[in-house]
């Protein structure tokens, strides 16, 4: 493959050749046509050198652009990490919802968390029927933190 410096210029070689047998070729065409009539071909031929020209800037310039970096200024804003959540927040959270899949998590964990906080006098709730070794729903355990929050 020839380097760029002669593929270029072998481009303009070529291209020069080109225009000028659609020159020797417009010329005959140009004559061909009625005197009324050759104002407008010569506008058309005008604006088809004109619309090619534009073509080509505009791929060049799209080219040029492609091959940088965007701006600092335009590239999208990085994404901000996801907010942490705070650990105890999470122990609640796991605590909550290990519970209601296991009866005996909730049993040995959090009803003694629970009644530390209620001060013993909570009400146990009754085991799920038909679902074996599940802790209580969670509507169960809503209403027992709720008995926790209303006492002093």
């Amino acid at each position: 493959m020839p380097p760029d410096v002669e593929r270029s210029a072998l481009g303009l070689v070529a291209r020069g050749i080109l225009a000028a047998l659609l020159l020797l070729a417009a010329i005959p065409a140009y004559l061909a046509f009625a005197p009324s009539w050759r104002a407008a071909a010569v506008r058309v031929a005008c604006a088809l050198i004109v619309i090619t020209g534009c073509t080509r800037v505009i791929r060049g310039v799209r080219r040029s652009i492609e091959g940088h970096a965007p701006s600092a200024l335009d590239a999208p804003p990085p994404m901000s990490p996801p907010p942490e959540l705070d650990e105890r927040y999470l122990r609640l959270r796991d605590d909550l919802v290990f519970s209601t899949r296991s009866r005996r998590y909730f049993d040995v964990i959090l009803w003694p968390r629970l009644g530390e906080l209620a001060g013993g006098n909570l009400p146990r709730p009754a085991e799920r029927r038909g679902i074996r070794r599940r802790g209580p729903s969670l509507k169960t355990l809503e209403s027992l933190i709720a008995l926790v929050e209303k006492r002093p």
